[in-house]
């Protein structure tokens, strides 16, 4: 996974080919990408090796805000949607052997905070990962 990070895409938009009334109807700057892009929140860095004890899989970790931190969001960034390589599959980690009650397919991002990057999902993941 060298040269590459696991993140999570929020959302995915295109700058305005003009600016709104509100702000001078205009057009909108020269220099604005006008291919997509998507905002991009990141996972920490991937460790150069896996853990054998995890399948040979690399444990990433969520970066939320810590309690008492003077930051709101997590880190992230706005990137051309060209620049994104493919998706994975990220198994989240628990600490007990039941998965806790309130985890759904729909929160479980939220929720955990430490996840397995699955490079065992197909033969692309497992070329492109190792």
């Amino acid at each position: 996974m060298l040269g590459t990070r696991v993140g999570r895409v929020r959302v995915i938009f295109t700058l305005p080919k003009t600016l709104p009334p509100l702000l001078g109807a205009r057009s909108a700057p020269s220099s604005w990408p006008t291919d997509p892009l998507a905002y991009v929140e990141w996972y920490t860095q991937t460790p150069t090796t896996p853990r054998e004890k995890d399948g040979n899989m690399f444990r990433i970790k969520s970066t939320t805000t810590p309690p008492g931190s003077n930051r709101l969001h997590p880190p992230g960034a706005i990137i051309r949607v060209s620049e994104i390589r493919q998706s994975c599959m990220l198994f989240p980690i628990f600490n007990d052997e039941n998965v806790p009650s309130d985890w759904t397919t729909s929160n479980v991002l939220d929720k955990s905070k430490s996840f397995l990057v699955n490079n065992w999902l197909s033969k692309y993941s497992y070329h492109t990962i190792w």
